[in-house]
């Protein structure tokens, strides 16, 4: 299945090459402002969120803006790949009713493009940094372990939604809330030292603690990423992506029959 996987990915990796070029120019094929909504949209966050807790509640962390914006990134990553593979395969039935297309190509292909919208947010964390005086060390090179992981999860669990979303008619809307709730309980706007030490262990089972601290850790503080952790949930996301080729592969007939 694996083999499968690999020999389908170099069959169509020009098609899929192209799917990624053509999605990261209609993202912003319809908007004035165009590529600059990449840098806009995280930041325009970030500041709604700054404002909310750091001058509002006054419970922002030092840096606050760049603490924030370091777990904003990952999120903003996470979570526009989500909201796209759970429609993905009924989205492009019009291709699929034509061609054969492996399905996993369009959660892969997704992940890709955001991540390169990620890779646009470090122009402005690179000016937040200039700005508030923060010298980035030796330590933030260990960030290429900590994305690796970090794409690794998301394709992982956007192969799952794919899947689940061609048979769940309202998982979609559903995805919303869970999604929002899911953000409010990992810590990418308030710090783990508000947490509790007797239930702070409850945080580190969402992959998010793992991701938005690691980050933190090599672009703020000059330390290492939490790489026990890391290589926790890269063995759980690779189970995560065997399981949904697997399944994926498994019901490939069945989804042109539903959609």
């Amino acid at each position: 299945m694996i083999k499968n996987a690999l020999n389908d990915f170099f069959k169509f990796k020009d098609y899929f090459a192209y799917n990624v070029r053509v999605n990261l120019r209609l993202k912003v094929s319809n908007t004035f402002l165009g590529y600059l909504w990449w840098l806009l949209d995280p930041l325009l966050q970030m500041l709604v969120y700054t404002i909310i807790v750091d001058f509002i509640f006054r419970r922002g962390e030092a840096n606050f803006p760049v603490f924030v914006f370091c777990g904003l990134l990952s999120w903003k990553w996470f979570s526009s790949t989500m909201n796209y593979s759970v429609s993905c395969i009924k989205s492009n039935s019009g291709v699929l009713n034509q061609v054969y297309v492996p399905k996993f190509l369009f959660p892969l292909q997704e992940t890709t493009v955001n991540f390169v919208k990620f890779l646009f947010g470090f122009i402005i964390l690179f000016v937040m940094l200039f700005f508030f005086k923060i010298v980035p060390t030796i330590h933030f090179f260990e960030i290429i372990p900590i994305v690796f992981s970090n794409y690794l999860f998301i394709f992982a669990v956007s192969l799952i939604l794919t899947h689940l979303g061609v048979f769940i008619a309202d998982l979609k809307n559903l995805l919303g809330h869970l999604i929002r709730i899911w953000w409010y309980l990992s810590p990418g706007m308030y710090s783990l030292n508000f947490i509790s030490e007797k239930y702070r262990w409850v945080f580190w089972l969402n992959p998010n603690t793992a991701f938005f601290e690691s980050y933190r850790n090599v672009i703020m503080y000059s330390k290492s990423p939490h790489y026990i952790s890391l290589i926790i949930w890269d063995v759980i996301s690779l189970i995560l992506i065997y399981v949904g080729l697997r399944i994926i592969y498994q019901f490939d007939r069945s989804y042109s029959k539903i959609i």
